[in-house]
C-alpha cells in the first residue's frame, strides 16, 4: 500500500480544485481523505490517498489507463443485491457529473464505499446518513437533500420539494 499527500489550490476562475495531480496516481485508489483549509487567503484542499500500485504477472509496474469513467470495484458491488446495485450506478453517474460540474474529482464529493453504504442503509433523514462514516454535517447539509431526494425518487416515491424560494413579484 502506497500514500500520496496532495494539496490543491482552489482555481478561482472554475472555483474548483484541479485534478491533474490525481492523474498521476498509478494504481488502485484505496481511500481519499480529505481536509479543507485557507493559507494565505486561499482555499486548499489536501488529500491523503492510499493506493496500490498496479502490477502485470511478472510484477512489473503497469501504467493505469486514463478511461474518464472507471467501473466501480467489484468487491463494493458484490455486497450489493441487484436492485441495489441500479441504485448504486445511478448514484454513482450522479456524484461523477456533479464533480465533473464542480471541477473536482468524484471521490472528493462521495467515495464508492460511502455510496454503497447510502445505498444499503436507505437513509430518509439528514442524521441517518450522517451516520455514514466519512459524512459529517458538512457534506449532509452540501449533499444530503438531493441524495435523499433521489434515494426517494429511486423507490417509486415523490422526491422531496426543493426548498421554497422567494420570487420577487414586479410592482
Amino acid at each position: 500500500m502506497k500514500l500520496r499527500l496532495i494539496t490543491l489550490t482552489m482555481n478561482p476562475d472554475t472555483g474548483g480544485f484541479p485534478s491533474e495531480p490525481l492523474a498521476d496516481i498509478e494504481g488502485e485508489v484505496v481511500s481519499v481523505s480529505e481536509h479543507f483549509f485557507v493559507h494565505g487567503g486561499m482555499p486548499q484542499l489536501l488529500l491523503i490517498v492510499h493506493y496500490r500500485e498496479k502490477t502485470n504477472s511478472g510484477g512489473e509496474r503497469v501504467q493505469r489507463g486514463k478511461s474518464p469513467v472507471k467501473p466501480a470495484d467489484p468487491g463494493i458491488r458484490a455486497v450489493l443485491s441487484d436492485p441495489e446495485k441500479v441504485v448504486f450506478d445511478r448514484l454513482r453517474a450522479w456524484r461523477n457529473g456533479k464533480a465533473q460540474s464542480e471541477g473536482v474529482p468524484p471521490y472528493v464529493l462521495l467515495t464508492n464505499q460511502q455510496l454503497a453504504d447510502i445505498v444499503r442503509r436507505h437513509p430518509t433523514t439528514l442524521g441517518e446518513l450522517r451516520e455514514v462514516e466519512g459524512i459529517g454535517e458538512s457534506k449532509a447539509a452540501r449533499l444530503g437533500r438531493e441524495l435523499l431526494g433521489m434515494m426517494k425518487l429511486f423507490d417509486g416515491e415523490q422526491p422531496a420539494l426543493p426548498d421554497a424560494r422567494a420570487v420577487p413579484t414586479g410592482a
